[in-house]
């Protein structure tokens, strides 16, 4: 059980230099009415093949937490599995077969879909049945909206919105689940991985550590207020796109300006990597936006400080860039930043 911990007290911890993880995400099992959110049952059972051949330790998200915090150390090689939303597919296709390898996976719970017998999502009884036997549950929320500030919206009617979501969702599961160990508190994902300022300042209040939907592996420098993940479905399952994410490392980004995902069409970046000896020649750095393939990558200070600007206006929603650097042992350093693109002013 983690307990809640102010963002600078965590940023203060000690750096842990193997804390390099990749965490996968997953959401439906063997779905294919859902492709965009499920992976066939034959390639996630490639994959749970895959970590093992490549000798990844998959560590739980507990143990990834408190390597960040400075508490422990983590091996050179290794993963983390998590799963969104609680859909019924985990208990009957996902958990037998990480059961049977011994993998630790998180489940984050929306609570309210649970709650109100959904069909197609677990009951609370396959969650304890599941959480007896290894399984750790975490939250997402309790109405699984989306919680940036929408148009329109006061920004103290949005901060509370998102506070009593977030407080409704834990306070569920605490009810449902217990004292029991499985249950990892203060711990939260993002609704389709979407978030802003005001989002972020509300999980920083909490003491509570975040996961987003976009990619990279987790380091130590990584902002816990929204921390990456690889997401894995039908389309991103491919094996040797998915063997360079679970070898990857985290760019050490130190700093980005905006932080803030919430954008306009035209966006423009600014990165600040961190200083370190012996590292790949960062002028091979390769930078992609979605759906606008590569884009130049320019070095305000080289091998320090870099700017991206998409050549094209980004199309209202959810946009990303990730920038990746290939080392001299073939692993890739990876780091993305989301965009988020309204349609409407607020």
């Amino acid at each position: 059980r983690l307990a809640p911990l102010g963002l600078a007290a965590l940023l203060a911890a000690p750096a842990v230099a193997s804390a390099d993880v990749a965490v996968l995400m997953y959401h439906r099992f063997g779905e294919d009415a859902y492709p965009a959110t499920n992976v066939r049952l034959d390639a996630f059972e490639a994959q749970l093949e895959q970590i093992e051949a490549l000798e990844l330790e998959v560590v739980s998200l507990e143990t990834l937490i408190a390597a960040l915090q400075g508490e422990t150390e983590l091996p050179d090689r290794a993963v983390a599995l998590t799963i969104d939303d609680a859909y019924a597919s985990i208990y009957t296709a996902a958990w037998p077969r990480l059961k049977a390898t011994g993998m630790s996976v998180t489940v984050f719970v929306a609570t309210d879909a649970v709650d109100e017998k959904f069909g197609d999502y677990l009951t609370w009884d396959q969650l304890r049945e599941m959480a007896a036997e290894g399984l750790t549950v975490a939250s997402h929320g309790a109405s699984h909206d989306s919680l940036p500030r929408k148009p329109g919206e006061r920004e103290a009617d949005h901060l509370a919105r998102v506070r009593e979501d977030l407080l409704r969702g834990e306070k569920r599961l605490r009810e449902e689940l217990g004292d029991s160990p499985a249950l990892l508190e203060n711990v939260f994902a993002y609704p389709y991985g979407e978030y802003d300022a005001g989002v972020a300042s509300v999980v920083e209040s909490l003491g509570w550590i975040a996961f987003g939907q976009h990619s990279g592996a987790v380091g130590p420098l990584s902002d816990l207020r929204a921390l990456p993940r690889y997401p894995v479905n039908e389309t991103y399952s491919d094996p040797d796109a998915l063997r360079t994410k679970l070898l990857s490392r985290a760019l050490p980004v130190e700093r980005i300006e905006p932080w803030d995902p919430v954008s306009a069409p035209t966006p423009v970046l600014d990165v600040w990597l961190a200083e370190a000896s012996g590292d790949p020649d960062r002028s091979r750095l390769a930078c992609f936006v979605s759906g606008q393939g590569a884009v130049p990558v320019k070095w305000i200070e080289p091998g320090r400080q870099f700017r991206v600007t998409p050549p094209q206006p980004l199309s209202p929603g959810r946009s990303r860039v990730n920038c990746t650097l290939p080392g001299a042992d073939g692993r890739y350093a990876w780091y993305s930043h989301q965009w988020l693109v309204h349609t409407g002013a607020r």
